[in-house]
């Protein structure tokens, strides 16, 4: 069973109200609408540029994973969180892109892809790494799930690349990631 499937099948068994499906050709308006919902440079910057960044965060992620997992999330048959991973580095996982949209955020979307992530990285023992905005708050989540920033990063750097080490014994879920559906 490829990443994917066992990421799809351990975000269903988390969020049983929400559904997984791959991003497709004709997500682009949905993905454009969750990067403005979701960049601190709203308010900073005029529409067009707003649109200019977006297609550039689109193309970067593709041009830099291309391989990667690539999901939509849906709840009430609408788009509501995207989550890229690219599963492709030799015993590394690294978080591309985890978004939500403002008003959907309550059904804690984010917090099931990331354990999601995680869960399955653990049973095939992968480090897990991401980059994190210094003043995103999710940079407290990604703590708390045991995510530290490296140790050569000053705190005033731009950009923090954090990571994370595969949990082992009592605290993996191999059971649960293999476990076949039912």
């Amino acid at each position: 069973m490829t990443e994917a499937a066992l990421f799809d099948r351990a975000f269903v068994r988390r969020a049983r109200v929400l559904a997984v499906r791959p991003e497709k050709e004709g997500d682009e308006r949905f993905l454009m609408e969750l990067f403005e919902a979701c960049s601190p440079l709203v308010g900073l910057l005029p529409p067009p540029l707003m649109d200019l960044q977006a297609r550039a965060q689109l193309a970067g992620h593709r041009h830099s994973h291309p391989g990667a997992m690539r999901r939509i999330i849906i709840h009430n048959g609408e788009p509501i969180a995207r989550v890229e991973v690219n599963w492709n580095a030799r015993g590394v996982s690294h978080g591309v892109d985890i978004a939500a949209l403002p008003r959907a955020r309550h059904t804690q979307v984010g917090s099931h892809l990331l354990r999601a992530w995680l869960e399955v990285a653990d049973a095939l023992e992968r480090v897990c790494t991401l980059e994190v905005l210094p003043a995103n708050r999710a940079r407290l989540l990604y703590r708390r799930l045991g995510f530290e920033r490296e140790a050569e990063q000053s705190p005033d750097d731009p950009v923090w690349r954090m990571m994370r080490n595969p949990q082992t014994g009592k605290d993996r879920h191999i059971d649960a990631c293999f476990a076949p559906s039912a």
